[in-house]
């Protein structure tokens, strides 16, 4: 019987209470704070998540990767993070890119590193040319989202 009453109010109390939805807004506010609390910039940091998912959560791509900064699972896991869950892939890419950043120097080669990988830039010896148009794209994004402050 006390099952079925927590039951029956938690039934009650989730038609009653609407429920959360995540906005883009508040995917870019989270990517804001966070990327202000670990040092990052933010403007690179919407710019990546607008290019990987439009700052929507439940996107997956078709090679496995997840959520708004589209990291593989084993990546985010092997940074001690859950891809899966909204505010950790949030704190993931931001850990991934700076930790390319710090690799490579510039924001151009870690966010090729970040498209492609620290390999591929390696044996490029700069952005990979399957990874140009990505890091325009991300470049041209974060010169506007910079002007936006």
């Amino acid at each position: 019987m006390r099952k079925f009453a927590i039951t029956f109010v938690s039934a009650i109390i989730l038609s009653v209470v609407p429920a959360i939805s995540v906005t883009a807004d508040n995917v870019k506010q989270a990517i804001i704070k966070q990327s202000v609390a670990m040092g990052v910039e933010p403007a690179i940091m919407l710019s990546i998540a607008k290019t990987e998912s439009g700052f929507r959560q439940d996107v997956k791509g078709a090679s496995g990767n997840v959520g708004v900064f589209q990291l593989y699972p084993a990546t985010a896991k092997s940074m001690g993070y859950n891809a899966y869950n909204l505010d950790e892939n949030i704190k993931a890419g931001i850990t991934y890119y700076k930790n390319m950043y710090k690799h490579f120097g510039s924001m151009e080669m870690a966010v090729a590193a970040y498209n492609s990988g620290p390999e591929a830039v390696k044996k490029a010896n700069g952005v990979p040319a399957h990874s140009r148009s990505f890091v325009n794209r991300i470049m041209k994004d974060y010169r506007y989202y910079k002007a936006q402050k």
